[in-house]
């Protein structure tokens, strides 16, 4: 049994349109293993599924396009609503709030970049859009930064599955999808640590400019 394999029979049958849908449920849907749907969407490129090029292409116009619509929304609705959602959001995703107060922090100081490296880090990347709406970030550098970290992080996967199916014929999905979990996992263990370097330096900065300021005065 390949559930995976299943999932994109029915992707497949909507072509195009399939593959911007599942693009918008990795992002909406935190039950949906992102890496292992993206894996196996991948491997049906092998099979003339449709192109690679393609599942590129549109698996990232839904990601980003739900992680803007997303933004824009939790942004309109006011900040006392969006700290309800972000923090609440995060509680069933298991990020204490240390955690995505330190967050907050690296998004006010490095808008862009952290927007970047936010997509990359498997539990952050589904909460990232309320960060940023939460602190005002400017849609337009927000937008630019997700563009390029769903990029990255879709690509990645996608190549690996079509690697992994020419190299392996009627390799199941699902068993690819377990070892790339393992690998994730090590990743995000990294990606937290890195989290948390960049969140040590934020503060540093923030408190050297506070004391310089009251020297000054």
């Amino acid at each position: 049994m390949d559930p995976l394999a299943s999932l994109v029979d029915w992707i497949a049958l909507y072509g195009a349109l399939g593959l911007f849908a599942a693009g918008l449920a990795e992002r909406l849907v935190p039950a949906l293993p992102s890496y292992g749907m993206l894996v196996a969407i991948g491997m049906a490129a092998v099979g003339d599924s449709w192109s690679l090029p393609t599942a590129f292409i549109m698996t990232t116009c839904g990601s980003v396009f739900a992680s803007v619509a997303l933004f824009l929304v939790v942004r309109a609705v006011g900040q006392d609503l969006s700290a309800k959602l972000l923090y609440g959001s995060g509680r069933l995703l298991g990020l204490p709030s240390r955690r995505i107060d330190k967050m907050l922090t690296s998004f006010r100081a490095r808008d862009r970049s952290l927007s970047l490296i936010a997509q990359i880090i498997p539990t952050v990347r589904l909460v990232a859009p309320l960060a940023a709406a939460l602190v005002h970030l400017d849609a337009w550098r927000f937008a630019t930064g997700t563009l390029l970290g769903i990029a990255l992080w879709n690509g990645l996967f996608l190549a690996a599955g079509y690697t992994a199916a020419q190299s392996i014929p009627d390799l199941n999905a699902s068993a690819l999808a377990i070892k790339f979990l393992l690998l994730v996992l090590a990743v995000e263990t990294l990606s937290v640590l890195v989290w948390r370097l960049l969140g040590r330096t934020t503060w540093r900065t923030a408190w050297r400019r506070t004391s310089s300021k009251d020297q000054a005065c």
